[in-house]
């Protein structure tokens, strides 16, 4: 039982990190312990002490009950969903851009296709073609 706790918390410090675009490296700077010893907690290898889970939420932004949440409801087996890693690999490769325009305009575009319904039309412009496409509903007209 001990062990499934401390991969549930270990995953939950896992996800978070990546959600706020950390490296185990800067997350182990902020809590002050090793790289290699941050991924042992998000494995579950290690058992992490209350004073330093109350760091990793402070460094994450988090109440320390966010890393427990869910325990008994899951019967310790966390569920992560397709949505879950996707949002994971976003983060991941959002990281690598290093160009900060480059950065801005990932986020726009982001912003840009959550506002959009979906059953609205949209336009797309091919930056090679500059011809612009057309989708509504199943169907795709080429102009």
């Amino acid at each position: 039982m001990t062990a499934s706790v401390d991969r549930y918390v270990g995953e939950r410090i896992y996800s978070l990190r990546l959600a706020h675009g950390l490296s185990r490296a800067q997350l182990s700077k902020r809590i002050g312990v090793t790289h290699q010893q941050v991924e042992k907690y998000e494995k579950g290898r290690n058992r992490i002490y209350v004073s330093r889970l109350l760091l990793i939420a402070k460094a994450l932004s988090k109440d320390i009950s966010y890393f427990v949440a869910g325990l008994e409801s899951n019967d310790n087996e966390p569920v992560v969903t397709q949505h879950q890693r996707m949002c994971i690999e976003v983060s991941r490769n959002f990281m690598k851009i290093e160009n900060p325009d480059h950065q801005t305009a990932v986020n726009t575009l982001i912003k840009s296709l959550a506002k959009k319904s979906c059953c609205a039309p949209s336009i797309l412009v091919h930056p090679c073609a500059r011809r612009e496409v057309h989708f509504q509903k199943k169907k795709r007209v080429i102009i």
